[in-house]
């Protein structure tokens, strides 16, 4: 049995298996520094933001605790919501810090460029929760480059029951794998049989729990590491696949595919028809296979 108390918030994980009770970590109320951390170890891609006022926009699936610096607004997975608070953010003159999945961040854009509204002067999208492509990494940063908006990516990675955000990435070696780092000091980094383990430790470094096993694989690379999702999440063939979709491919697809007697069948965005045999549109490809956009994509 767990120990409560008032005024704990837990928070499960946006993408678990589990079905029971158990499987939760409980939110730092205390917020976490998001912009800084951003600022300091990615100084390149937070130069946009200059000295100006950020709107933090929340399109995370799961508490991700509260970012201290910076205006918040939670769109709750509402594309208007989220929608309006880019509008909010261009009239106001912020640069905008988007926490969410790379696949919802990719259809709010597009579903925001397709009405025509006005974009935030700078944007960085801090991405989690599952791989990111390349492709689609550079297929949102293409759209905003017409209307002369920078979007910056950095890459989030974490283990639900320990903490969100532990380990961030904005650069990727020749292979598309992420360079990851440790956020700070307060993350233990523990390899055992090539497996990452992660934990929370205090100044001293006393562990705050035992590692906890990601379930990936890791290697060490220079000053950070290389994290090999295992094949339940990420399979070698989809991955495959989903990295050499052009941007023509990602204006057309959600990312979301079944794979059923050896075939991807690929859910295509509202309003496009199929123009292959393994393209479903979309409410088809939904009513065969189910389709949220709280749920993250099967490409184990």
């Amino acid at each position: 049995m767990s120990a409560f108390h008032s005024g704990e918030m837990l928070s499960y994980s946006a993408g678990s298996t589990q079905t029971g009770p158990d499987g939760f970590r409980k939110v730092n109320r205390a917020g976490l520094p998001l912009l800084g951390l951003v600022r300091k170890l990615f100084p390149a891609v937070y130069a946009p933001f200059g000295t100006r006022l950020p709107l933090v926009l929340n399109a995370y699936p799961a508490s991700v605790g509260f970012p201290t610096d910076g205006v918040l607004v939670d769109c709750y997975l509402s594309f208007r919501t989220a929608s309006r608070a880019l509008q909010l953010a261009a009239r106001e003159g912020l640069p905008c810090l988007m926490l969410g999945q790379s696949l919802f961040i990719a259809e709010l854009l597009r579903r925001h460029q397709a009405q025509g509204f006005a974009w935030p002067v700078a944007l960085i999208a801090l991405v989690g929760g599952y791989y990111t492509p390349q492709g689609v990494e550079q297929t949102m940063q293409d759209w905003l480059r017409p209307a002369g908006v920078s979007l910056g990516f950095v890459h989030g990675y974490g283990v639900a029951e320990v903490e969100a955000g532990m380990l961030l990435a904005s650069e990727r070696n020749p292979a598309g794998d992420l360079h990851y780092r440790p956020r700070g000091e307060d993350i233990h980094i523990s390899v055992r049989e090539g497996r990452l383990h992660l934990a929370l430790q205090d100044a001293s470094g006393t562990l705050r729990a035992a590692p906890f096993d990601s379930g990936d694989r890791v290697r060490a690379d220079g000053e950070g590491w290389i994290i090999e999702n295992g094949t339940s999440r990420l399979h070698p063939e989809v991955r495959a696949a989903i990295d050499h979709w052009t941007g023509d491919d990602w204006a057309r697809r959600t990312g979301y595919l079944h794979r059923q007697d050896g075939e991807m069948l690929m859910q295509l965005r509202e309003g496009v028809a199929p123009a292959q045999d393994h393209e479903l549109a979309f409410h088809r490809y939904a009513e065969r296979f189910g389709m949220s956009w709280l749920d993250k994509p099967k490409w184990g």
